[in-house]
Formats: C-alpha cells, sequence, structure tokens
C-alpha cells in the first residue's frame, strides 16, 4: 500500500472509528505528511528503526525563520502521531516497523503519563 493512502486511511480511521477532533485529525496530518516528505518512502514497510532516528535528528536540529528549535514536547508530538500510525498499520497487517521500536523519552512520559 502506498504511504499517502495509508495516511489518509489511517485519520479517517481516527475520525470515524476513535472519534477525533478536527483539530487532532490536522496536526496528526501534518506530522505524518512531514515524515513522510523527509523520508521520501514509498510504502509503509520502508520505515525503519535507523528512518525514525535520522527523523529525531532531524526535528531536534529543526529550526523555525527565527532561528528557534522545536521544544522536546513538540518533537515528541510528531513522534505520538508515528506511533499511533504504525499501530494502526500492524492492526491492518501492513508491514512496517514495530510502534514499539519508538521511545518517547522520559520527561514527557512522566509529566503526562503518555507513552
Amino acid at each position: 500500500m502506498d504511504i499517502k493512502r495509508a495516511i489518509n486511511n489511517f485519520l479517517e480511521h481516527l475520525e470515524i472509528e476513535k472519534n477525533r477532533s478536527q483539530k487532532t485529525l490536522e496536526n496528526y496530518r501534518r506530522y505524518l505528511l512531514h515524515f513522510s516528505a523527509f523520508s521520501e518512502i514509498k510504502n509503509p514497510s520502508e520505515i525503519t528503526a535507523e528512518l525514525v532516528r535520522q527523523y529525531r535528528v532531524r526535528l531536534n536540529r529543526a529550526q523555525d525563520r527565527a532561528g528557534n528549535t522545536l521544544k522536546k514536547n513538540t518533537q515528541t508530538y510528531y513522534l505520538i502521531a508515528l506511533r499511533s500510525f504504525l499501530k494502526y498499520l500492524a492492526k491492518q497487517n501492513i508491514n512496517s516497523l514495530a510502534a514499539e521500536k519508538i521511545e518517547l523519552g522520559g520527561s514527557f512520559t512522566r509529566r503526562t503519563g503518555r507513552a
């Protein structure tokens, strides 16, 4: 399955079956399309632990027009969306990286209780 089609199916799943808000859908779309553009992959099976590591480095070094880097919490939101996407793929029996391979980082999970 094409990565963009998989992302759209995932967002529809969140909307219909999980009843997520439009703002959540907008954010997840933005985060996942950002990952897709960065990775230049065509298929979910191309997502690897090394690719995610490189993406994390990119997020950590990214700067806005004013030269500010992304806050750690913001970086974590990108990864939460990616992990949710990977969990969805696994439930759909679509071969990809296991979501458990992506760790969010200690300070975020301690403060929010999210993993």
